[in-house]
């Protein structure tokens, strides 16, 4: 449980989920699709739908020159009017996780139900709730499904990261002329690996 005052506190009424939040909830007794959602959206920024929409083809797993496992989620971002080109670095755990879901997923998607389907967002977003019943239990007190991307946003930026960086990552890049790849992306990949343990 999180500490609160009997007043929810202005960090909490914020609209994205805390590092401390996250923590938390990343510890509760709660189903392991749940968790590695939560794991994926807080650690790669990418929308609810389009870790939802994840199939095998969008994950891209390769050893870097020393031998380690690197990987990347490549695809097409569903809520961009311009169809945006997802393109990010994982870190170590997404990376664990990924992998172990490519390994034992007999489906084409990687967040799939019992029949096969990918599962709705009412699914996860019920779980998220919970979460934060068990969190605040003295406060009705809940924050939606998309704070675990605006926690992405808010962790990074709190290290530093470049927001040009952020914004590829979140697929937020105007693509044209002021269009910039972001191949490396090794500010996110070493907080998230340094900071979310």
């Amino acid at each position: 449980m999180v500490k609160t005052n009997p007043k929810v506190d202005t960090e909490n009424e914020k609209s994205y989920l805390t590092v401390e939040e996250f923590n938390a909830i990343r510890k509760m007794d709660l189903p392991k699709d749940f968790l590695d959602f939560l794991e994926i959206g807080f650690r790669t920024g990418l929308r609810a739908a389009d870790i939802l929409n994840l199939k095998k083809e969008n994950v891209k797993l390769k050893k870097d020159d020393n031998g380690n496992s690197t990987g990347r989620i490549h695809g097409t971002a569903l809520k961009t009017k311009s169809q945006t080109p997802i393109n990010i670095k994982l870190d170590q755990i997404s990376l664990s996780i990924l992998k172990d879901r490519l390994e034992n997923t007999k489906s084409d998607f990687l967040f799939f139900n019992r029949s096969g389907d990918s599962y709705t967002i009412e699914y996860f977003k019920k779980y998220f709730r919970k979460a934060f019943d068990q969190l605040y239990p003295d406060v009705k007190f809940h924050k939606n499904i998309h704070a675990i991307r605006s926690g992405n946003r808010k962790f990074l930026e709190m290290y530093n990261v470049n927001h040009s960086e952020i914004e590829f990552r979140q697929c937020l890049t105007i693509y044209g002329p002021t269009y910039t790849y972001m191949a490396e992306q090794s500010a996110s990949v070493n907080a998230i690996n340094k900071y979310l343990k």
